[in-house]
């Protein structure tokens, strides 16, 4: 049985998509509109059957995914689906909200949070209860963040903000998940983390060479992850790295 998925039409001009080349933005529209999409944004699905229905190799699925993990776009657990933060871009009636938390209570325990059952009996009362559980709030609550946020000093994993390359770098290295992912990458060619540091204090170096001495978090990481996976560093020939732009 088919199901109404709206997508809003600014998903194309969202800073995160510009980014990605043409078969991540394939992937990630499959991950929020394919059949197993729900209310809740959590589903069981498995890279052989996203591959098939895409049409991308399994390869490219397996890449394309640990990168929307790794920069927190989606979370995996077993064969589960999360996308993050799915729930507060979606406009909910008391009938969607009921079937989000039906979607909720069939959930494995370990996905779950922490084992809490919620009953749809007060649906707008249960519903509020997955947003925050999961990490997400409500309109309200966001409007009132964003409100604050702009009092405060920009992060530097804000998608539209520029900073120094030696900022950049420093950030990278204090994300230990993301450095230990990086290097139990086989595709990444790092050997372990005294490897990684020096390679990324090459690249960065190569960027301030070329005048380049800000970019958006974002691309930083993509740019740097893609230079690992071709060996732009193996052999130190660090002069040799293509000066091609962030927008890859």
């Amino acid at each position: 049985m088919s199901k109404l998925r709206s997508i809003n039409t600014s998903f194309w001009s969202d800073p995160f998509i510009e980014t990605l080349d043409p078969k991540q933005k394939l992937l990630f529209l499959y991950l929020v509109t394919n059949e197993k999409t729900n209310m809740l944004g959590i589903y069981e699905n498995s890279v052989k059957k996203i591959s098939f229905e895409t049409g991308l190799t399994i390869l490219e699925t397996t890449n394309a995914l640990k990168e929307f993990e790794l920069i927190g776009k989606i979370k995996r657990k077993n064969h589960f689906i999360i996308l993050v933060n799915y729930m507060k871009h979606q406009n909910y009636n008391t009938n969607m909200k009921k079937s989000a938390i039906d979607v909720y209570n069939k959930l494995p325990i370990d996905l779950k949070i922490n084992d809490l059952n919620v009953s749809k009996e007060c649906p707008l009362k249960g519903f509020e209860s997955l947003l925050k559980g999961y990490g997400m709030v409500s309109k309200v609550e966001i409007e009132s963040e964003l409100e604050v946020e702009k009092e405060k000093e920009l992060e530097v994993e804000e998608e539209n903000t520029l900073h120094n390359i030696n900022i950049l770098k420093d950030h990278y290295l204090s994300k230990e998940r993301v450095l230990n992912s990086v290097i139990n990458d086989k595709q990444n060619k790092v050997k372990d983390l005294a490897d990684l540091k020096e390679k990324l204090n090459l690249f960065c170096d190569d960027l301030n060479q070329q005048g380049r001495h800000s970019e958006k978090w974002l691309e930083f990481t993509r740019y740097f992850i893609n230079s690992l996976r071709i060996g732009k560093f193996d052999k130190k020939e660090v002069s040799q790295i293509n000066s091609r732009s962030f927008s890859l």
